[in-house]
C-alpha cells in the first residue's frame, strides 16, 4: 500500500495517504500545529475532555473537518473507554459526541461506517490509531488502539465487522496504522509482560526487554501481526512509525507530557 505522507492545508498539518484521498476516502491525523488552544494544549488541542476551553476545541475540530470542507454536524465521535466494542454508525449519527462528550456513541472505541459524508473522529496522545478501508464496498472504519484495546483485540473486531456489515473480504481490506506511543518508549511492568505474552503467544518480536527490569511493548507491531493473521495482505498494510512520545513537537503525548496535554484527531470519512 502507498506509504503515508504529510499535508498542509489551511494551515493544518495532517498525515495522510494520497492514493486514499484520490479515491474519494478522506482521512487524516493532524498534528499540533493550526489550532487556538494555548498553554499546555498549544495548538491544534481536539479533546474537549482535557480541561481546555471548549470554545477553543470546537474551533480546532472546524478547522480540522474544513480541510475536507465538512462541518461539526458531519462528525461521529464515540466515548473511548479503552475497551473493544466496535459500532456500526451511519448518517442518522452525524453530529454525535462533536460538540459535547455527553452525546458521543456510548462505551465504543471503534466505529464503521458505509454511508458517504459521514466522519469518524477519534482522539489520541499515545494510544494508536488503525484506520480501515474497503475499495470493494466503499466502506471505512476506524479503531482506537491503546494497549487496553490491543489486549481486547479492538482490530481484528473492527476487521469483523466490516466483513459482517458491508461483506468486506479481509484480504482486500487496506489499513493505516498510524502514530502512536514507540516501542522505544512504552515501558510495561513484567506483569503486564506475563500477560501480553499469555494472550499473544503465536505472535513474534512485540516485546523486547530494555534493561534494569524494563520491557517495551511494540503496540503498532501487535496490531500488524493480529491483522495479518486475520487475513489482511502485508502488503496492504502501511504503518507510520513516528513516536508521539519522541516527537512532542508534532504530536501531543500523555506519557511524556505526564498526563496534561491535548489530543490529536484521527479522522475519516467518504466523500459524496
Amino acid at each position: 500500500m502507498e506509504r503515508w505522507s504529510f499535508f498542509t492545508k489551511n494551515g493544518i498539518q495532517f498525515i495522510s495517504i494520497a492514493d486514499w484521498l484520490d479515491q474519494g476516502i478522506n482521512m487524516a491525523f493532524s498534528a499540533r500545529p493550526g489550532g487556538v488552544s494555548e498553554g499546555v494544549y498549544q495548538s491544534l488541542n481536539l479533546g474537549l475532555h482535557v480541561e481546555d476551553r471548549d470554545e477553543s476545541v470546537l474551533e480546532n475540530r472546524r478547522r480540522l473537518l474544513g480541510i475536507f470542507s465538512a462541518r461539526l454536524d458531519d462528525a461521529v465521535c464515540c466515548q473511548q473507554v479503552h475497551g473493544n466494542l466496535v459500532s456500526r454508525v451511519d448518517r442518522n449519527d452525524r453530529g454525535r459526541g462533536a460538540c459535547r462528550l455527553d452525546t458521543a456513541i456510548p462505551a465504543s472505541d471503534a466505529m464503521v461506517t458505509q454511508s458517504p459524508g459521514v466522519y469518524l473522529i477519534s482522539f489520541y496522545a499515545d494510544c494508536v490509531p488503525v484506520y480501515f478501508y474497503d475499495p470493494d464496498n466503499r466502506a471505512v472504519g476506524m479503531a482506537h488502539c491503546g494497549w487496553k484495546g490491543t489486549m481486547g483485540r479492538i482490530a481484528t473486531r473492527t476487521l469483523d465487522v466490516l466483513q459482517k456489515a458491508y461483506g468486506s473480504r479481509a484480504g482486500r481490506v487496506q489499513v493505516f496504522i498510524g502514530p502512536g506511543i514507540g516501542p522505544c518508549c512504552f515501558q510495561i511492568q513484567p506483569d503486564l509482560v506475563m500477560k501480553v505474552n499469555a494472550e499473544f503467544s503465536s505472535l513474534h518480536d512485540i516485546i523486547t526487554y530494555s534493561g534494569k527490569g524494563f520491557y517495551t511493548w511494540d503496540l503498532q507491531e501487535t496490531n500488524r501481526q493480529l491483522l495479518t493473521a486475520a487475513g489482511v495482505e502485508a502488503s496492504h498494510i502501511s504503518t507510520c512509525a513516528l513516536c508521539t512520545a519522541c516527537h512532542t513537537d508534532l504530536f501531543y503525548s500523555h506519557r511524556r507530557e505526564k498526563g496534561k496535554t491535548g489530543r490529536m484527531g484521527a479522522l475519516i470519512g467518504i466523500e459524496y
